[in-house]
C-alpha cells in the first residue's frame, strides 16, 4: 500500500493538484482568509474558499515574478495594488447606493447588528485576498518571519475577539495546522551527519499524526475555568469606543434595536458608581416589536425630546398611601375596591435614593438612570453641585447630558419597595380594568377630606396611567401577535385579578419552567421570540426582556421593552471632586449591558422585572468547550483508527501476499520471496540470493530453497523445480523461523543485559 501511495502520488494529476494547493504558503493563506469570511457571510464561506484557491494560485505565481524582478517587479505589484485598490472603491461606491451608511462604518460595526451588504463583503474579500497573501508570501519566501506570520494570524481573531464570540473549532484546528504546515516548510533542513532528510509522502504522515496528537490533547483536556482580566487590553484596543460611536451612526438610520443586545463579554469599565443597591439602569426604550425578531423607535414616546425637571415622577408609596387613606376616611370606598381590612394601614417610608456616576469617558453620551427617577444634578469641574440645565430627558426617563467630564447624581425611588410585603399587600388587590375610576373616587374622597397634597399625587398618578393606557393601545394596534404569546398569557395569569400578580407570575415563569440563559446561543435566520416560547427555551436576556414585555402586553398592562444596564458588581475606589472625596461601590461595564421589561402596576406606577434566568455558570464558555472537546474526541477516533490501520497493513500485507503466492508461476513466487524475505532481514537491494542464505543460516538451513530462488531467478524457464506451491510453504516456515529466532535473540539481550547489571 505504501508502495501504491507512493506511485500514486507521483500520478499527473496528484501532481498537477499539489502544484494548484499544495503549496504551505498559499494553504496558510486561504484558511486565513476562510477565517475572515467565516465571520462576514457565514452562508457562503465555503465559496469564497473554494474562490481563494483560485485567486491565491495565481497571485503566488504574481509574487514569483515580483521576487525575480528587482525593478520591473516592484512596478508591477504598485500597478495590481492601485488597480486593486480602483475596484475596491467602486464596489463600495456601488454599495453606498443600495446601504444607508458608509463601508468604513460598517467594515468597523460588529457584524451581528448591521444587515448583510453584498457590495462591501465583496469588498473586504478583495482587500483580504490581496493584504493576507502578499504579507504571507513576504514573509514566508521573502523574509522569513514566524513571529509576522503569527501576528497576521491574529487579523481575522481580532474579528471574533471584537464582538466577544467563539471561532468555530474546525476553523481553529485548521488555521493552526496550515500555521504548523508553515512552520515545517520555512524551516528548510538540509541533510548532515545528525539530520536525515526524509521522502515528502513520509514527512506528511508524521507531521499528520503530530498535528492530529497535538491537537487532541490541545481539545481533550480539561480547561482551567477562569476570568481574563481584559479592560487593559479593551481600554489600549478602544474596541467598544468605536463601537458606540458606530452604533450611533447606525440608529440614525434604524432606529431599532437586533436579536443580539447584550451579548458582550468585553470587560472595559464605563462607570463607577455610588449607590446603596445594585440596580437595573435604562439607557433607551423601544416601543414596537415586528415579526423580524427587532424592536423599533418608532413612538414618539421612545425619544429625548423633552427638557429635564424636577419633580418629574411622584413617589410611589405616596401614591398607595394615598388610596389606603382615602379607604380610611371613607367606608364605603374601601368597600368598593376591597380595601376594608387594609384602609387604616401605614406603609414604611420610602427615603429617596442617590446613585453617582462617574464617567471613564470624557464624552459621554447619556446617564443610565433607575425606572423612577425624579431628578438630576451634576458637579462640573470648578462648579458647585447645581442641576443640570442642558440635560434632556425623554418620557423614558432616559436621561442624555452635553457637557464632559461631569459627576452627575440622579434621585430616584427604588423599585424594590414594590415587593415590600405591606406595599404588595395593597398592590395584590388592584387592577388597571378599574384602576381609573379608583383614581377618579379616591381624588373625590381626598378633596372632601381636605388632603389636597395627597389629592396632588392621585392627580399626577391619574395622568401618568393615562398616558400608558394610550401607549398601550398604540402599541396593540401596531405591535407583533400571534396565538402562542396570547395562549401563554393567558395561561399564566388565569385567576390573578392584580397587576402586580399577573406580573410575578410572568415573571417567574422563566426559571420555574426550565428556560436556559446561553451567550453562545444563536437563533437560526427567521426564528423570534415564537420560537423562543415553544421550541428553544434558550437566550440572552434580550429574549427574556421581550418575552415578558408581550406576555404582559397581551395581559392587558402597559410594558415597555428597555435597554440599559445590569449594574451588581463591587468595586470600591475614591474620585476626588472640587467639593471633595466621592467613595464608589459598583462598577459598570461593557458586559453588563441589559434589557428588561417596565410594567406600570395599578397603585404603583412603573415598575422594572427581571424575567431573564441568572446564569449559574458560564454556559457559552462551557457549551464552546464542549464543541471543541468533541472535535478532539472526533480527531482521537480518527486518529485511533489511522494508527490502528497503519498497525495492520504489515500484518494485512503478508496475509495476501501468502494467499496469492501459490497462484503464481514459479518464478514469480521466487522473485516474490526473494524481495520480501530481503525486506525482512533488512538487507540491501544489491544483495544476493547466497547472502540471503548466509543471513537466514542462523535459523533456516535449507539451501535447497535458496538454490531453487537463485535457479529460477536467472532462468524463469527451468522446469522440474519446486512449484509456487512448495515454494509458498518454504517461505512461510523460514517467516516463522525468523519470527522465533528474533524472539530468542530478544530475549538473550535481556538476559545478557540483566546479569550485567547484577555483575
Amino acid at each position: 500500500m505504501w508502495e501504491k501511495c507512493k506511485t500514486l502520488s507521483q500520478h499527473p494529476a496528484a501532481k498537477a493538484l499539489a502544484k494548484f494547493c499544495g503549496d504551505p504558503v498559499q494553504l496558510y493563506s486561504v484558511f486565513l482568509i476562510m477565517t475572515a469570511m467565516y465571520y462576514y457571510h457565514e452562508s457562503f464561506s465555503w465559496l469564497y474558499t473554494v474562490i481563494a484557491l483560485g485567486l491565491s494560485f495565481v497571485l503566488m505565481r504574481f509574487y514569483d515574478f515580483v521576487a525575480k524582478r528587482r525593478l520591473l517587479g516592484p512596478l508591477c505589484y504598485v500597478i495590481f495594488l492601485a488597480l486593486g485598490l480602483y475596484a475596491t472603491g467602486m464596489i463600495t461606491n456601488l454599495g453606498k447606493q443600495s446601504y444607508p451608511i458608509s463601508f468604513m462604518v460598517w467594515f468597523l460595526t460588529p457584524q451581528s447588528v448591521v444587515d448583510f451588504s453584498i457590495h462591501y463583503t465583496l469588498a473586504i474579500y478583495l482587500l483580504m485576498v490581496g493584504f493576507l497573501t502578499s504579507t504571507v508570501y513576504y514573509f514566508a519566501k521573502v523574509r522569513y518571519r514566524m513571529v509576522m506570520q503569527l501576528i497576521i494570524m491574529l487579523i481575522p481573531l481580532s474579528l471574533y475577539a471584537k464582538e466577544g464570540i467563539h471561532m468555530p473549532a474546525l476553523l481553529v484546528f485548521l488555521l493552526l495546522a496550515s500555521f504548523f504546515l508553515l512552520m515545517v516548510y520555512c524551516r528548510q533542513l538540509k541533510p548532515n551527519a545528525e539530520v536525515r532528510q526524509i521522502t515528502n509522502l513520509s514527512a506528511g504522515v508524521s507531521i499528520a499524526f503530530y498535528v492530529a496528537a497535538f491537537s487532541v490533547i490541545a481539545a481533550i483536556i480539561p480547561k482551567p475555568q477562569f476570568e481574563a482580566d481584559r479592560e487593559f487590553i479593551d481600554n489600549a484596543m478602544s474596541y467598544m469606543s468605536w463601537s458606540d460611536v458606530l452604533m450611533n451612526a447606525i440608529s440614525m438610520f434604524t432606529e431599532s434595536t437586533n436579536n443580539n443586545v447584550s451579548v458582550s463579554n468585553n470587560t472595559r469599565t464605563i462607570y463607577y458608581v455610588q449607590a446603596s443597591e445594585p440596580l437595573r439602569l435604562r439607557t433607551q426604550t423601544y416601543s414596537y416589536y415586528l415579526a423580524d425578531d427587532s424592536w423599533n423607535v418608532i413612538y414618539d414616546y421612545d425619544r429625548p425630546d423633552q427638557e429635564y425637571h424636577d419633580g418629574l415622577t411622584y413617589q410611589p408609596r405616596a401614591l398607595t398611601q394615598a388610596i389606603l387613606d382615602a379607604a380610611a376616611a371613607d367606608a364605603d370606598f374601601a368597600g368598593k375596591y376591597d380595601l376594608t381590612d387594609l384602609s387604616g394601614t401605614v406603609l414604611p417610608p420610602q427615603d429617596l435614593q442617590t446613585v453617582t456616576f462617574v464617567s471613564t469617558w470624557y464624552n459621554i453620551p447619556g446617564v443610565p438612570s433607575p425606572t423612577r427617577s425624579v431628578r438630576m444634578t451634576a458637579q462640573a469641574p470648578g462648579s458647585p453641585n447645581v442641576p443640570l440645565s442642558s440635560v434632556r430627558v425623554s418620557g423614558s426617563r432616559t436621561m442624555h447630558m452635553s457637557l464632559r467630564r461631569e459627576v452627575p447624581t440622579v434621585y430616584y425611588y427604588s423599585d424594590n419597595f414594590a415587593r415590600y410585603q405591606n406595599e404588595s399587600a395593597v398592590l395584590s388587590r388592584l387592577s388597571n380594568d378599574t384602576y381609573e375610576e379608583l383614581l377618579n373616587d379616591a381624588a373625590d374622597v381626598l378633596r372632601s377630606a381636605g388632603q389636597e397634597e395627597q389629592c396632588l399625587t392621585i392627580t399626577n398618578a391619574l395622568q401618568e396611567f393615562t398616558a400608558a393606557e394610550q401607549e398601550l393601545a398604540a402599541c396593540d394596534a401596531q405591535d407583533y401577535h400571534s396565538e402562542v404569546i396570547d395562549e401563554l398569557a393567558a395561561k399564566l395569569t388565569e385567576g390573578k385579578s392584580s397587576d402586580f400578580e399577573k406580573a410575578l407570575a410572568i415573571e417567574r415563569y422563566f426559571t420555574n419552567e426550565g428556560y436556559v440563559y446561553d451567550l453562545s446561543f444563536r437563533k437560526a435566520d427567521g426564528d423570534n421570540i415564537d420560537d423562543f416560547l415553544t421550541t428553544s427555551h434558550t437566550g440572552v436576556c434580550y429574549e427574556y426582556a421581550t418575552a415578558m414585555t408581550l406576555l404582559c402586553r397581551s395581559a392587558g398592562l402597559p410594558t415597555r421593552f428597555v435597554q440599559g444596564y445590569n449594574m451588581g458588581e463591587q468595586y470600591n475606589t475614591s474620585y476626588r471632586t472640587d467639593l471633595g472625596d466621592i467613595q464608589l461601590n459598583y462598577l459598570i461595564k461593557m458586559r453588563d449591558a441589559h434589557a428588561f421589561p417596565e410594567v406600570y402596576i395599578a397603585g404603583y406606577g412603573w415598575c422594572s422585572f427581571e424575567p431573564t434566568v441568572a446564569a449559574t455558570e458560564e454556559v457559552g464558555d462551557t457549551a464552546q468547550n464542549m464543541i471543541v472537546m468533541r472535535w478532539g474526541y472526533v480527531l482521537l477516533l480518527l486518529m485511533l483508527i489511522a494508527i490502528g490501520i497503519w498497525a495492520a497493513l504489515p500484518y494485512l500485507r503478508e496475509r495476501r501476499f501468502r494467499k496469492a503466492l501459490p497462484h503464481k508461476t514459479s518464478a514469480q513466487a521466487a522473485s516474490e520471496m526473494f524481495v520480501r524475505m530481503r525486506q525482512t532481514i533488512q538487507l540491501p537491494d544489491s544483495a544476493t540470493v547466497w547472502e540471503l542464505s548466509d543471513s537466514s543460516a542462523p535459523f533456516f538451513t535449507r539451501r535447497e530453497l535458496f538454490s531453487t530462488m537463485d535457479a529460477l531467478l536467472y532462468n524463469p524457464t527451468e522446469q522440474n523445480l519446486m512449484t509456487a506451491q512448495q515454494l509458498a510453504d518454504s517461505y512461510i516456515e523460514w517467516q516463522a523461523r525468523h519470527k522465533a529466532y528474533e524472539k530468542e535473540q530478544k530475549k538473550l539481550r535481556k538476559e545478557q543485559k540483566k546479569a550485567h547489571v547484577n555483575v
